[in-house]
């Protein structure tokens, strides 16, 4: 998880669940779409997992749970499917970046919309955080739960609404570019210090040399500085800034000492993950239980509502 995800996801989420039955699961069916290697699968899941457990609350009632432990995903997929139309499919943005891309295509990530409408209408949720550019997403869930309520006369399925943090601001990237794998412009949060230090010393500045002023409000790092740091520190780091004789590579070094701060509980229980994952696998097995028992009692009522 690199800061983009925590703050532009993340956080708000964490921030919105509060007095609120919230859900939050590890995607690995859909992860089938493009990881095609056991080792590699198992690793991300575990690193994930771990990720979310040492950001969550220890105190937290998000339901944590891998998507593949509900036993009945797949078989409301498959009735969401018999009402879906081919015609919506084509529109999905996933399908369509898959042609773009002219790779093969194989069917996970055709009906990758199916399965992730399950994902969301199974639970009777009513809100989904996104992104502007996910809201498709939830249009297609809608539509699907739709078609399903409209096809067997029924108000089954709630239709959710988007939550969109409107306010939140523009994270940048290291290199001031748009973010993107092939960049390696992420900060990730749980990288070893020295990593991350390495990537945050690598963040793109000016050219001014080191007695002219700078202005804080064009900089990258301040930028970043500014996602961590209480208005007090900003101001006191601005005015540094500011000043004469004040070298990015401070500002760098500033972010660092910011950054081990702000997620330091985080980084020792991510740490302590590595060597017991007692605390997780008990947790996951407490909440698989209670989403598998809502999931269920949705799927006893589909199928007789549809006549299996």
């Amino acid at each position: 998880m690199h800061i983009w995800n925590y703050f532009g996801a993340f956080k708000p989420f964490v921030e919105l669940a509060e007095w609120k039955t919230a859900y939050i699961f590890i995607a690995d069916y859909h992860s089938l779409t493009s990881v095609h290697d056991k080792e590699t699968l198992k690793s991300n899941k575990l690193r994930l997992l771990k990720e979310y457990f040492a950001l969550l609350p220890v105190d937290t009632d998000i339901v944590v749970f891998e998507q593949s432990k509900i036993n009945r995903i797949n078989d409301i997929t498959w009735m969401f499917s018999s009402v879906t139309p081919y015609s919506l499919m084509l529109r999905a943005h996933s399908f369509k970046d898959s042609q773009n891309k002219n790779s093969e295509i194989n069917m996970s990530v055709f009906n990758y919309p199916i399965l992730m409408t399950s994902d969301i209408v199974s639970y009777d949720i009513d809100i989904v955080p996104v992104w502007k550019d996910q809201i498709q997403h939830l249009e297609f869930a809608r539509d699907i739960a739709w078609n399903f309520n409209k096809t067997y006369k029924t108000d089954l399925f709630k239709l959710p609404v988007a939550h969109i943090e409107k306010n939140l601001q523009t994270i940048p990237w290291t290199d001031g570019r748009k973010m993107s794998k092939s960049y390696d412009n992420f900060i990730w949060i749980f990288d070893d210090e020295k990593t991350l230090k390495k990537k945050i010393m690598s963040i793109v500045t000016d050219t001014k040399w080191l007695e002219e002023k700078k202005d804080p409000e064009t900089c990258n790092v301040f930028s970043i500085i500014k996602l961590f740091a209480s208005i007090e520190k900003q101001e006191e780091i601005a005015s540094k800034y500011r000043a004469w004789n004040y070298w990015y590579g401070q500002a760098k070094l500033e972010l660092l000492d910011i950054i081990l701060e702000y997620f330091k509980e985080a980084r020792d229980r991510y740490n302590s993950f590595e060597n017991d994952m007692t605390y997780i696998e008990n947790k996951l097995k407490e909440w698989e239980k209670i989403a598998n028992e809502i999931v269920d009692k949705k799927y006893k009522q589909m199928i007789d509502i549809v006549g299996l």
